[in-house]
């Protein structure tokens, strides 16, 4: 490992004037000094190109970058194109990160030999609360030390996040092997962790919170929209091509895993829709069907034996998504106003919920009302004898 490497940090910036300054301050405040950091400025309407070249005039070691706007995998793209350094670390512009992150990252692959180092994180609300939160990637308490084909099992399991935040890796890892983020989609990090993951020789996980992942409405993962299914999707599917081309012994495995994985997003992408009012495009259920069971056919002729709660998901999903697909072409506006028939009675459900505890509130206000009454009325010195709050109290009983 060199000696005091330069470090390359890419921040993509869009729409984040309110988290921009908080986000550059985590950067240029890190224990580790010698870095490049690169803000890519992609074509935000607001105040962030401003603030961006105001940052540049402060710090010597930030450089900006302006350009059209393209999307978070177009600006990453451009960023890491740009960067000179021999690490290269991406940050988003909402989030934070801990003083001690590239220090701590370097300290651990010199020490463990790795040449791919990997975290925790927390989440924070838009006011930077810490908020619960339960991810497996953060489900550990000692340092791990990962094969890239343990790494890539363990990603694709989601006992490791996808996000590119929750990692730094030598830029030789991107520039070497033709890397790129797929432009134009959603679901980008998942479609790409892999592709580091494999590259690496070892990997070293430290039990560290080293990064503040900001959870707030209006953010790409916040935000509901019908095309993520096929995103979600193609990000599957470029993941297996990678694990399948790159580790062809994993076949099976990523076969197997890729049938959990769609079986378990078609379900959630029908109770969502259901949920939501969301149209599931009949092409897109058709397809998704069609990919289950391609899938079930590659498993159920390969070497990994499927558990039991997939089979049965499978059997149920199968049924379902049968009824689905024909009741949306053969009569889509009655299974529209079904769904609008559901929504209303949750809708209702959800009202007279809302009532009964209005009405428990105002019982509880009531008797607290009189509870105090009783209180003040039974006080030494409030004139009472004995046998009239021996009276009042009788009457409070059977009131």
């Amino acid at each position: 490992m060199v000696e005091n490497p330069l470090v390359s940090v890419i921040i993509p910036v869009y729409k984040v004037e309110k988290f921009l300054d908080e986000c550059v301050t985590s950067v240029t405040g890190q224990t580790y000094r010698n870095l490049e950091i690169l803000l890519v400025d992609d074509g935000s309407p607001d105040n962030c190109p401003a603030m961006c070249d105001a940052w540049a005039e402060k710090d010597e070691r930030i450089r900006v970058i302006h350009k059209q706007n393209g999307g978070l995998s177009d600006a990453r793209n451009v960023g890491l194109a740009q960067s000179t350094g021999e690490y290269v670390y991406f940050a988003d512009s909402d989030d934070t990160v801990d003083p001690h992150l590239v220090e701590d990252c370097l300290k651990a692959l010199s020490q463990y030999d790795a040449d791919l180092v990997m975290f925790k994180f927390d989440t924070i609300s838009e006011n930077g609360r810490t908020l619960l939160s339960d991810y497996k990637h953060n489900d550990f308490d000692d340092v791990r030390l990962l094969a890239p084909q343990e790494g890539i099992k363990a990603q694709v399991k989601s006992e490791i996040d996808g996000y590119f935040w929750a990692f730094l890796a030598p830029a030789a890892t991107y520039k070497d092997h033709d890397f790129s983020f797929p432009v134009g989609r959603k679901i980008e990090d998942m479609a790409r962790i892999c592709n580091v993951i494999g590259e690496s020789t070892r990997i070293v996980r430290i039990p560290k919170v080293l990064y503040h992942y900001r959870l707030r409405q209006g953010s790409i993962t916040a935000t509901l929209d019908p095309k993520l299914n096929r995103d979600w999707r193609r990000a599957a599917d470029d993941r297996e091509e990678y694990v399948e081309t790159r580790y062809p012994e994993l076949k099976s495995f990523m076969k197997m895993q890729q049938l959990n994985f769609f079986a378990n997003l078609d379900y959630e992408t029908i109770r969502q829709s259901i949920i939501t009012g969301l149209k599931i495009d009949p092409e897109d259920a058709d397809a998704m069907r069609r990919r289950i069971e391609g899938l079930t056919r590659d498993v159920e002729g390969g070497d990994e034996e499927m558990p039991q709660a997939t089979r049965e998901l499978l059997e149920l999903l199968t049924r379902s998504m049968d009824e689905a697909v024909d009741d949306v072409k053969d009569n889509f506006r009655d299974v529209r106003e079904y769904w609008h028939q559901l929504r209303a009675g949750w809708a209702a459900k959800a009202a007279e919920n809302k009532a009964e505890a209005e009405t428990r509130a105002e019982e509880k206000a009531e008797e607290r009302a009189r509870r105090k009454a009783l209180k003040e009325a039974t006080q030494p010195g409030s004139g009472l004898s004995h046998a009239d709050m021996k009276a009042w109290e009788e009457a409070w009983d059977e009131a």
